[in-house]
């Protein structure tokens, strides 16, 4: 059986003595500390901690209720009881308000009610620190996975059926620039789409709602008007559409600065050999009628001058084709 730690502050002896009296009648292994004295009640309390506090509501001085508002001021949720003279609704009310956790009347007090009254204050103080450090793991997570998704350009969304309505995390309003909202209507979030990739967000929404995942790219317009290239993936759960937004504009660009550059020199090489042929045929076929003729080298090396001149332009007019092929791409 634990002990429980307990604090009495009450400036009568008689009450201290028959609530002691009774608190031993209950059965449970205590250690009790008893002071009469409002201030040196406050200042016990704030050196030493208790499983319980049991506070007179009526004290010389500073009385319980403002102990018990200094108590929770300070962030301190030890369980506080309030000892009342008698029922006074109005008074109780005010007490719960403040943070008791309960009230005793002195009049009604026995064995029993203070036995049920330190166990359930102990319970509700047990279930209030494990819902605090709940709330704060699920804080420092929440607050990891938008650090996460800021640096990974990554946000997420949830889109309510039956409302037609999108929810974008903090991060899925940066990506898509809608600051003026962060729950919006699925149709003024589609007016940014590019109108060439609209037919593709629509036909992922359909298969959505039929319960397939979507996996796609499109490009889209924030408020900057600067063209993004978003890839969006998602799924149905529980009736609700839930998934990722990720901006890969870097990523497109670099991949098709790259596609651009691998064409640029697939016309290089496609040019070069058009002109090693054209050379060797010169070598072949015209450089003996060539050799014939007078200033048969200054003609040789104007005629192949030539041909490298005429190829460039081939060469840049290939270059730009391959290129508007894969920006249409």
């Amino acid at each position: 059986m634990m002990a429980y730690r307990i604090l009495i502050v009450d400036d009568s002896k008689d009450d201290l003595f028959f609530f002691k009296k009774e608190l031993l009648a209950t059965g449970l292994k205590v250690d009790l500390l008893s002071i009469e004295d409002s201030n040196l009640g406050l200042e016990a309390i704030r050196q030493e901690k208790f499983d319980c506090i049991f506070m007179d509501y009526n004290m010389p001085g500073t009385d319980g209720l403002e102990i018990l508002k200094k108590i929770r001021q300070a962030n301190d949720h030890t369980p506080v009881v309030m000892l009342t003279g008698q029922k006074d609704e109005k008074k109780i009310v005010e007490l719960m308000r403040e943070g008791a956790t309960d009230y005793l009347s002195k009049e009604s007090l026995s064995p029993e009610a203070l036995r049920i009254s330190i166990e359930n204050a102990r319970k509700i103080y047990l279930i209030q620190q494990e819902k605090k450090q709940a709330e704060e793991a699920l804080r420092k997570s929440e607050a990891r996975l938008a650090e996460a998704q800021k640096i990974g350009h990554i946000g997420n969304w949830e889109f309510n059926l039956e409302e037609q309505s999108v929810f974008f995390s903090d991060e899925a309003i940066h990506i898509t620039e809608a600051y003026n909202y962060k729950k919006g209507l699925l149709l003024n979030v589609s007016r940014n789409i590019h109108r060439k990739d609209f037919h593709i967000f629509k036909a992922a929404v359909n298969e959505l709602l039929a319960g397939k995942d979507i996996d796609l790219t499109i490009r889209y317009f924030g408020w900057t008007q600067s063209e993004k290239h978003l890839h969006i993936k998602g799924r149905l759960l529980f009736g609700k559409g839930i998934g990722t937004v990720q901006d890969v504009t870097f990523l497109r660009k670099a991949l098709l600065a790259k596609e651009k550059a691998e064409a640029k020199n697939k016309a290089t090489r496609f040019v070069l050999m058009i002109a090693i042929v054209i050379f060797l045929l010169s070598e072949a076929v015209l450089d003996p009628f060539i050799d014939s003729l007078t200033a048969s080298l200054l003609i040789s090396l104007s005629f192949k001058g030539s041909i490298a001149v005429a190829l460039k332009p081939i060469e840049a007019l290939l270059e730009r084709i391959m290129v508007a092929r894969i920006v249409l791409r």
